[in-house]
């Protein structure tokens, strides 16, 4: 019983020694990262209410040390409480401190604060803006549409005489369509070479067959696809490629930018 007493207590000298050793240089960390000119400049701007000097004073702390989890923390409180339109720089700034300091006491308080910026972050997508673009582009396809169909009754108003007076003799169009091999122009008499309606309708009847390997090539230089990340949310995507939240959601109608899952593919626009 003596010697399993003397192992026990042997056995929690040694972990105490552990955990005091690690907190010691954990706070010693600490205390060396506030003491640094620059951090220290920073909390007394943070005082006089310079929250913008405090920003430039505690990014030199990180530049000098970036290892400094008690310049981010400070970074990212500022851009939280006091330049609140700034989440995505605050939620940046939480997530280093934590990466830093895992382990840290405030840990689950700052996971809160990071939930709270990207709730904020959220309500700030133009969802107004988007509908309105959506519904700018639905009418403008509305109206292309009427002017096809209006095209295309006129064609057929300008093909009815024409057709009507095909093979009637030397004053009419001997044919729009003669039987030829595939690729031949059609063959018209002088008078319908000289005759407007008459090159309208062939030139309609007859539309040039598109190259598909051109096509392809253009989709494939101006289409994009990006794979949401872990993390990632419609602000940061669209600012990486440099293109307006609006246009991001509005190349993606069927995304709900609240609810992004890793892995998910969206369409980059063009800038």
């Amino acid at each position: 019983m003596t010697i399993a007493n003397a192992v026990w207590r042997w056995a929690s000298l040694v972990l105490f020694c552990a955990c005091w050793s690690g907190c010691s240089q954990l706070g010693e960390s600490s205390r060396e990262e506030e003491k640094d000119p620059n951090y220290l400049t920073g909390k007394n701007r943070v005082a006089a209410l310079d929250h913008q000097g405090a920003i430039d004073s505690f990014e030199k702390a990180v530049a000098d040390n970036p290892h400094s989890a008690a310049a981010h923390l400070e970074l990212g409180l500022i851009h939280q409480q006091y330049l609140a339109t700034n989440w995505a720089r605050a939620i940046y700034h939480f997530e280093k401190y934590l990466e830093l300091r895992p382990k840290a006491n405030n840990a689950d308080l700052i996971r809160q604060r990071i939930s709270q910026c990207k709730l904020e972050l959220a309500k700030e997508v133009p969802f107004a803006a988007v509908n309105q673009q959506m519904q700018r582009e639905l009418e403008k396809m509305d109206r292309l549409n009427r002017e096809n169909a209006a095209l295309r009754q006129q064609l057929e108003q300008l093909k009815t005489p024409l057709t009507q007076r095909s093979g009637s003799g030397p004053a009419g169009v001997t044919a729009l369509n003669p039987t030829s091999s595939p690729g031949s122009r059609p063959v018209v008499s002088a008078q319908a070479a000289s005759n407007p309606a008459a090159q309208f309708a062939q030139a309609v009847e007859r539309p040039a067959s598109p190259d598909p390997s051109r096509d392809i090539a253009r989709a494939s230089v101006t289409t994009k696809t990006h794979v949401v990340k872990s993390g990632e949310w419609p602000y940061s995507i669209a600012r990486s490629y440099g293109i307006k939240v609006a246009d991001l959601l509005s190349a993606n109608p069927g995304v709900d930018p609240r609810r992004l899952r890793p892995g998910q593919a969206l369409v980059i626009p063009s800038s």
